[in-house]
């Protein structure tokens, strides 16, 4: 089996998982049955992307996948203390809102485009890869002109709302 998932090495070296064997969490689980744990995250992702590409469970994997690196991506961004991350990791949790809004309100629409699930992961990649800093780049291109031709309405309608809700004592 180890003859088997040496092979692998290329592959694991190529997508940049030779990092995963330092992760503490799968250093034990791995050293009992005797495998890289760099060689774990890469069958897991490939199986995933092949359960995304057929279609099984592809909702939740997509999900799954545009969730879990970007969030610990901003916890560490948080714990470092530094602030150059940060707006790149508030701008992805931003654009993910918008997509899954839209994927809530035409989601029935959009899952009759072939491999609208792999698209969609591509898509949350390109905003979380960190070399490419894909979240920034569209924030800036398509949300930040609407929230700066908008915000003062909106900061209004907010406070006028807040006013009211003040004066009947439910605020």
């Amino acid at each position: 089996m180890n003859i088997l998932l040496e092979k692998l090495d290329p592959f694991v070296s190529k997508c940049g998982l030779d990092n995963m064997d330092q992760i503490e969490i799968l250093k034990g689980p791995c050293k009992k049955i005797g495998v890289r744990p760099a060689h774990v995250v890469f069958i897991c992702g490939v199986v995933s992307l092949a359960s995304i590409v057929l279609g099984i469970a592809a909702r939740f994997l997509s999900t799954f996948v545009s969730m879990i690196y970007p969030a610990y991506r901003s916890i560490k961004a948080i714990e470092s203390g530094e602030k150059t991350d940060d707006k790149q990791w508030l701008s992805y949790w931003i654009l993910f809102s918008l997509i899954t809004l839209a994927d809530s309100s035409i989601g029935f629409i959009l899952e009759f485009i072939p491999f609208y699930h792999v698209i969609r992961l591509a898509l949350f990649v390109i905003l979380f890869h960190p070399s490419l800093n894909g979240a920034e780049k569209v924030y800036q291109a398509l949300v930040q002109p609407v929230y700066q031709k908008y915000h003062k309405h909106i900061d209004q309608q907010i406070d006028q709302m807040s006013n009211k809700l003040k004066n009947q004592n439910i605020y």
